[in-house]
């Protein structure tokens, strides 16, 4: 298992490096000085918003967490430690890192249309670019995968759990959001389209078959 110190490096890296993600992301677009004319939303079950934003932001803190109050945050419960376990935690370390610059991307390419609420926006386009080519929610994938490179990193089958949990309501989140985009009320047909060609979660490999 690795020491405390070195695991509090790893977070302050992957702290630092999120942070100047943020800025970056922040100076790729310009927020207009109207406000948005939201065109059409949905609105999620209470109790799933309430647990999504919940179980997200202590994801976010974890980090933090190892390195402010370590006892509660690393290897905790202090379970018996498995062989390689630090060989894990640097996967988990990579995995992590693999997850934040995918979220970096997905942000990127939506610019001004990342919100937390299920919405269509007036101007709203269907973002193809970037991972949006090839998957249709990668800021959802890219969450559960910085959740389970934490959970492997901090050997923390508390946040394990957490991350399942919003990887249940992310599920739930995404199908309620194409429901919404390929109605009349966005983008139709268009969108059904797009979602014929991409996979919810993961790349969807077209395998052609060759006629002899």
């Amino acid at each position: 298992m690795l020491s405390l110190v070195v695991v509090q490096i790893l977070s302050g890296v992957f702290l630092g490096v999120g942070a100047l993600g943020f800025v970056l992301w922040r100076s790729t677009f310009r927020r207009p000085r109207e406000a948005l004319h939201v065109k059409a939303r949905r609105i999620p079950v209470r109790s799933a918003e309430i647990t999504w934003m919940s179980g997200a932001l202590v994801m976010v803190l974890w980090p933090v967490g190892v390195l402010v109050l370590p006892e509660f945050a690393y290897h905790w419960p202090n379970v018996s430690d498995i062989p390689l376990s630090w060989a894990i935690q640097l996967v988990g370390f990579a995995i992590s890192t693999a997850g934040g610059l995918l979220f970096f991307t997905a942000a990127r390419a939506l610019g001004r249309f990342l919100t937390p609420e299920i919405q269509v926006q007036e101007g709203h386009r269907l973002v193809q670019e970037g991972p949006y080519r090839y998957i249709r929610h990668p800021v959802y994938t890219a969450g559960s995968t910085v959740g389970i490179g934490l959970s492997a990193l901090y050997l923390s089958p508390v946040l394990a759990g957490i991350v399942l949990v919003l990887a249940c309501i992310a599920h739930y989140r995404a199908r309620v959001e194409e429901a919404l985009l390929s109605s009349p009320d966005a983008f139709g047909s268009v969108y059904s389209e797009y979602m014929s060609r991409t996979g919810r979660f993961l790349p969807r490999f077209h395998l052609r078959r060759e006629h002899q």
